[in-house]
């Protein structure tokens, strides 16, 4: 709820819904696509207790106690069933900013922020849960829809759409009042106030990861990228013996030999210590090359 709730909005741009923008449209598709068809799943089931989206939702005890991590993401791909309006608007204004997104950034690029946008919008939800110590669920795109709203905004502020399909109003000032909007029932929340069924705290932490991403020019395919090719330095087998032989002149070698014989001869080949066994195979050694040259 949110965002998506505000059905008194209509875009005014140069392309009409469902227009040719001159990019490739994959991610947009599919998002919706998903959305639609889990959409209708949640429906068929609502009379066999709404086991999709109790699945799907995300809470902070199916995150922290149960350690559920997918709900990070499942979550935005369903929406409230006994309506069409949630999902309708916000796969509505998701088709109207990602048709414009999508091609400026690419299919892949898109498709990370997108997913990102989720994940950080229900961490922002959780925190504000944990805060408050409820409860309670979230389901929805809006978090995501958000950021993309706010980076389509950053690109084109001056763009028009019309409030309540009648009066042109600039993106930028839409955006502003979208923040003032979920801002205020989070201070309110924060304050004691009882909180109502809009997870305000799911699109202002969309609206923050939609703004750093643009303000630190992110590169999500290059990081994650990054983070798949990152390899760990293999441990080296550990030697079961480490002798350490430096270079020996023929005299040191002499005397030292005459010592290791006599104390073969004295107390046997296994009163040798390692070193002594290493300095009689390099003399050895050395013997033979010299036989060969």
């Amino acid at each position: 709820m949110g965002i998506e709730n505000r059905d008194y909005l209509r875009h005014e741009g140069g392309s009409s819904f469902g227009g040719s923008t001159g990019g490739g449209l994959q991610t947009v598709k599919w998002i919706i696509i998903v959305n639609v068809a889990v959409f209708v799943l949640q429906v068929v089931t609502v009379g066999a207790g709404d086991f999709i989206t109790a699945a799907l939702a995300l809470s902070p005890g199916s995150v922290l106690e149960r350690f559920q991590i997918w709900r990070l993401v499942t979550y935005a791909f369903c929406h409230e069933p006994r309506g069409v309006l949630h999902i309708f608007f916000n796969m509505y204004i998701l088709w109207i900013v990602g048709r414009r997104l999508e091609p400026r950034y690419g299919s892949r690029e898109f498709l990370l922020f997108y997913l990102s946008a989720v994940v950080v919008s229900g961490l922002a939800y959780l925190l504000l849960e944990l805060i408050l110590a409820r409860p309670g669920s979230v389901i929805g795109a809006s978090g995501a829809v958000a950021a993309a709203f706010i980076l389509y905004a950053i690109h084109y502020p001056y763009e028009k759409w019309l409030l309540f399909f009648v009066f042109p109003v600039e993106v930028r000032w839409l955006c502003l009042a979208f923040l003032v909007f979920d801002i205020h029932p989070v201070l309110l929340e924060l304050g004691g106030a009882g909180g109502g069924n809009v997870a305000h705290a799911a699109h202002l932490g969309g609206y923050l990861f939609g703004y750093l991403y643009y303000a630190q020019r992110w590169n999500l395919q290059d990081t994650f990228s990054g983070l798949r090719n990152l390899k760990l330095p293999k441990r080296r087998p550990r030697s079961q013996l480490k002798v350490y032989q430096p270079q020996r002149d023929s005299a040191e070698i002499e005397v030292r030999m005459d010592e290791i014989l006599q104390k073969i001869s004295d107390q046997g080949e296994a009163s040798l210590t390692d070193e002594e066994r290493a300095i009689l195979a390099d003399a050895s050694r050395r013997l033979r090359n010299r036989t060969r040259s």
